[in-house]
Parts: structure tokens; C-alpha cells; sequence
């Protein structure tokens, strides 16, 4: 069994925050707006809340990402990676060291571009951001 640590001045579903989870023996004293409850042991800060009128302790609903927020993810992800598919990062005669993997990159970006075009409800298998290789001439 462990403690919660709930906190009356930031509302969560229609009860309070768990603010922090701590063992039996490491809690300490707290301000007014705050007080510890006793909690599983698989309770985790923010991402469970108390309910005030069960006092128990809840798990926040898990949130499906709406069309535009999936959107707008990939729109952050190919921002993120413009800047490798510029031909002078893999041009050795331009740069040096220069971008050997610059086709992943593009591959990367074409498959992003999907969920742009076409973006979807829910949670989306993204593929994975390459990570840069360079190579010094």
C-alpha cells in the first residue's frame, strides 16, 4: 500500500490530482490544500485523480488523439526534418561532413506526408524518425 498525495487546487475529471505517489514511510507534511489518502500500489501521479465524493482514487480516461491533433503532429515531425531532405546536407562536394542517410529521411517524411494529407482519428503507428549519419569526406 502506498500514499497519494492529492491537490484540491488543480482539478482533474470532477475530483483533484494525484500529485505525487510516495511508500508509507517517505511522506511528509503537507500544506491546507493538500492531504495524502492511501492508494495501490499501481496508482501513478497524473495519471490517476481522486474522486471527492467516492474518496477513491481513479485512472484518468485515456484520450484518443482527434483528426486535427494527429495533423498536427505530423506537421511538427516534418518540421523537425526539413532540413535533411536539403540537397546541400548530402552533397559531399557541398558539405563536410555531409548527410549519408538523407534517402531514410525522405522515405520518413513520404510516410508522415500520409497523415498529413489524410489524417485519422486515433492512435497511429508513426513510423520511426531516422537518426542522422554523417560522414566527413
Amino acid at each position: 500500500m502506498k500514499k497519494a498525495l492529492i491537490s484540491t487546487i488543480e482539478t482533474r475529471e470532477s475530483g483533484y490530482r494525484v500529485a505525487q505517489v510516495e511508500d508509507l514511510n517517505n511522506i511528509f507534511e503537507v500544506a491546507n490544500d493538500l492531504f495524502w489518502v492511501d492508494c495501490a500500489d499501481d496508482v501513478i501521479a497524473d495519471q490517476f485523480w481522486y474522486d471527492p465524493n467516492t474518496q477513491k482514487i481513479e485512472p484518468m480516461p485515456i484520450s484518443i488523439p482527434t483528426i486535427l491533433q494527429n495533423r498536427k503532429r505530423a506537421l511538427n515531425l516534418l518540421e523537425e526534418t526539413e532540413w535533411a531532405i536539403e540537397p546541400i546536407f548530402a552533397d559531399s562536394n557541398i558539405s563536410n561532413p555531409y548527410l549519408t542517410n538523407q534517402q531514410e529521411f525522405i522515405d520518413y517524411q513520404n510516410i508522415v506526408k500520409v497523415y498529413v494529407n489524410n489524417p485519422q482519428e486515433g492512435n497511429l503507428d508513426w513510423p520511426t524518425m531516422p537518426e542522422p549519419i554523417w560522414q566527413k569526406k
